[in-house]
C-alpha cells in the first residue's frame, strides 16, 4: 500500500487498485502528473480501511484482475460505499457487472480523459464522448 496524499483539499483524490504493482504505480504516476492526488494498493483487504479512513473522490480498479474477482469485489464495495464512483480499467464491459460506475480502456490518455471528465462533474460529456475516449458508462446500483 502507498498512501501519501497532499494536504491540498481542493485536489481530487483517487484510490487506484490492481494486482500488478508496476501497472498500478504507473497509472498513479500518470494521474498525479495530470493533477490528481493518488494513493494505490495491490491488496484487496486494504481497500475498505482506506476508503473508510480517507475521503476519496473515485476508486480506479485495474484490468489485471480476473473478471469474476472484479465483479464480486465491486459488488461488495458498492454495498459499503454506494455513492463512490468506481471506474474499471478494461477494454470490454462485463455484462455480469452492474455495480461499476464506468469502464475505460487501459491507454493512459483514455484513463486521464475519463477521470477528468468524470471527476469534474461532466458525466453528460463522458456519456456523449464515449466513443472518442472508449468509455462505457454504466449505471451503478446507487443510481448514478
Amino acid at each position: 500500500m502507498f498512501v501519501q496524499l497532499s494536504c491540498n483539499m481542493s485536489m481530487k483524490r483517487i484510490l487506484a487498485y490492481g494486482e500488478d504493482v508496476h501497472v498500478i504505480c504507473t497509472r498513479a504516476m500518470i494521474l498525479q502528473r495530470a493533477g490528481y492526488d493518488v494513493a494505490h494498493t495491490t491488496r484487496p483487504n486494504e481497500l475498505v480501511p482506506l476508503l473508510r479512513g480517507i475521503s476519496f473522490d473515485m476508486l480506479l480498479i485495474g484490468d489485471s484482475l480476473r473478471t469474476s474477482q472484479n465483479v464480486s469485489l465491486v459488488q461488495g464495495l458498492r454495498e459499503q460505499f454506494p455513492t463512490l464512483p468506481i471506474v474499471m480499467v478494461q477494454d470490454e464491459k462485463d455484462e455480469r457487472d452492474p455495480w461499476s460506475t464506468a469502464f475505460v480502456s487501459s491507454g493512459p490518455e483514455h484513463i486521464v480523459n475519463a477521470v477528468r471528465l468524470f471527476l469534474e462533474g461532466n458525466r453528460k460529456a463522458v456519456k456523449s464522448n464515449a466513443s472518442e475516449i472508449k468509455l462505457k458508462v454504466m449505471h451503478s446500483a446507487a443510481g448514478h
